[in-house]
């Protein structure tokens, strides 16, 4: 080999006290401290949870001392659990052992981590890695969630979809079997788009007030279509642009395919500042082969007519309006089969209730049904009907007090809390 061109330092010596000369200065470090063990680098390497899928067994090394904190699992989870900044994992593997070392810092922009991977040889360290990308690439039981410019996995989200059901989800019935049977038939059917030289590939958008039911219908298709699920939460970031960050989420879709890839509220994300961006990998034809976007919107209206009017775009808009008074009678009649037998809530009631809650939402008969347990709760020996009365007249002046809320009722998004203040709406 001949000579080198430039010294071994010189990566640090120009990089001198940017962020990016760090990684260079431990790899370098590690180099020399490891000899004549091998140092491959990763990024965002997942062993963590390669380890909880049962394929290596992880124990961090005393020294150097690792930087750690506890957090608190929730009520859910109700125990103390280790997170680490910096730390050096023993790693057992196929009978070897490994080292991965963990850095993460802070830069002008945000936090970096790399993971350095040290081995007997690079050809062990390399299979390693791969194994690790390869079987931690499938969310598994876990939903991916695109926020602050990368994935995670959310076990919790996986869950609430997990409990979803159409059953619980009450549409006027044409419309629900219609949006199952489209996206069942969808998947069942790659070799007959192949043979058609269709491209194959699904794009719906749920239209409709909030509160109606468009989120609780996402949930029950991710769970019945049974494929990988990738969730847009955000797009916000320090330094990566639009473009960035709409290829790194399209390119993570087309990885899993077939997959779902849920864009809620449309016209929240996508913006004139982004729009563009977000036509030229909505477009992707042959790359977007198996691939199902499925959006929600609550205002149409602001979403560009170039997205919204396009079939190609979204071969299929679904109009979740505010319930019927049959159907309103219907979902009240599902909460006073559970609660009869507690507050003598008479059947006979439900008609005149559902005549008076014209303009409810879904989420706003919930609120009603759930106020008027607590004002009963207050005092038993009043009746039910007409505390659940008394309280849908509350509602209603609380909705021309405030029109925008225009039935809604209080929030929640498929995975992230809308409205701090407001108790969940299971039908939103």
């Amino acid at each position: 080999m001949s000579d080198p061109l430039l010294k071994k330092n010189f990566f640090t010596d120009v990089l001198g006290d940017n962020p990016a000369a760090l990684p260079v200065r431990i790899t370098e470090r590690l180099v020399a401290d490891g000899a004549p063990r091998a140092v491959v680098v990763a990024n965002r390497l997942d062993f963590e949870e390669y380890a909880e899928l049962g394929h290596c067994e992880l124990e961090v090394e005393p020294q150097p001392r690792p930087d750690s904190y506890c957090i608190w699992g929730g009520e859910d989870h109700d125990q103390l659990e280790n997170t680490y900044d910096q730390a050096v994992w023993r790693v057992l593997w196929n009978d070897q052992t490994l080292r991965v070392v963990h850095v993460e810092w802070a830069t002008g922009c945000g936090n970096e981590s790399r993971d350095w991977v040290v081995a007997n040889t690079a050809d062990l360290a390399r299979a390693f890695i791969l194994d690790v990308e390869r079987k931690t690439h499938h969310p598994g039981e876990s939903i991916l969630v695109f926020s602050d410019g990368h994935w995670q996995r959310s076990r919790g989200l996986y869950r609430a979809t997990q409990s979803a059901s159409f059953d619980d989800l009450v549409l006027a019935e044409d419309l629900k079997q219609t949006i199952r049977d489209d996206f069942r038939r969808f998947l069942e059917s790659e070799e007959e788009y192949n043979r058609l030289g269709i491209a194959w590939r699904r794009g719906a958008l749920l239209v409709g007030p909030p509160g109606n039911g468009k989120t609780h219908c996402v949930r029950a298709l991710v769970k019945e279509l049974d494929v990988p699920s990738l969730y847009v939460q955000s797009l916000a970031h320090h330094y990566w642009t639009p473009e960035q960050l709409w290829k790194h989420i399209f390119d993570r879709a087309r990885g899993l395919r077939p997959c779902v890839l849920v864009l809620e509220d449309l016209d929240a994300l996508v913006n004139p500042e982004n729009r563009s961006f977000f036509l030229n990998q909505l477009d992707g034809f042959e790359r977007n082969h198996g691939l199902i976007v499925l959006a929600t919107t609550n205002y149409p209206e602001r979403i560009d007519q170039a997205i919204i009017n396009r079939p190609s775009r979204f071969d299929r808009k679904y109009h979740f309006s505010l319930p019927s008074e049959a159907e309103r009678r219907t979902f009240l009649a599902g909460w006073q089969a559970r609660l009869a037998e507690e507050t003598r809530w008479p059947a006979e009631e439900l008609d005149a209730l559902a005549e008076l809650t014209g303009g409810f939402s879904f989420a706003y008969l919930k609120e009603l049904v759930i106020s008027s347990v607590m004002q009963w709760m207050a005092d038993r020996s009043v009746d039910f009907a007409q505390v659940s009365a008394d309280q849908a007249k509350l509602l209603k002046r609380q909705m021309r007090a405030d029109p925008e809320a225009n039935g809604a009722g209080p929030r929640w998004g498929l995975f992230r809390r809308r409205d701090a203040t407001a108790t969940a709406a299971e039908h939103e």
